[in-house]
């Protein structure tokens, strides 16, 4: 007999969590192709020849101040961060959406403060540093563009912050409830 709790709803009927596991699919190739290319070991150099010349090209067109200087600690501490926390999760994110998985609010809850508080620094050093401090000149527009980029990695993270709460929430109050139930 199937219980409730084993009924699985299809993705394409849950639009909250299908928006979710887009973020997180289409997070990987994002991350593999582009995000980590600058901390990918030297060995590599003429296999992934492509991916860096995209990124230069990214860095000269959008004047990236970030991806483009290697220097950075803390922003290559968050690139490393990305490479060994985030790209595992996103897969481990999307296969639980994808099998509607009640325990994978709580992780995403873990993800999403972790994202905001990596991306918000990064949005702060973009518009509170002089322009000096940058490796190259960034113009007031390239500036706008940056901000347009990042800004959605910190709203869209936000939401899914809020939502895997309001889950975990909801989670904790059934059970909660069903606790008490039993002991009447």
């Amino acid at each position: 007999m199937a219980t409730a709790a084993s009924t699985r709803v299809p993705l394409s009927a849950r639009g909250k969590d299908m928006a979710m596991f887009i973020y997180f699919v289409s997070h990987i190739p994002a991350t593999m192709f582009m995000d980590l290319v600058p901390i990918y070991p030297s060995f590599l150099g003429p296999l992934i020849q492509p991916l860096l010349q995209f990124q230069d090209w990214y860095v000269e067109t959008f004047r990236d101040p970030f991806m483009g200087d290697r220097s950075l600690i803390w922003f290559n501490t968050f690139l490393h961060c990305e490479a060994l926390l985030q790209l595992p999760f996103f897969f481990f994110a999307a296969w639980s959406l994808y099998h509607n998985k009640r325990s994978i609010a709580l992780w995403i809850c873990v993800y999403s403060a972790h994202v905001i508080t990596t991306v918000f620094p990064i949005l702060t050093t973009l518009n509170l540093t002089k322009d000096e401090n940058f490796p190259f000149a960034v113009s007031e527009g390239q500036k706008l563009f940056l901000n347009c980029l990042y800004t959605p990695w910190v709203l869209f993270p936000l939401w899914m912050l809020v939502e895997s709460f309001q889950r975990v929430r909801t989670f904790e109050a059934a059970a909660t409830q069903g606790g008490s139930k039993k002991k009447n």
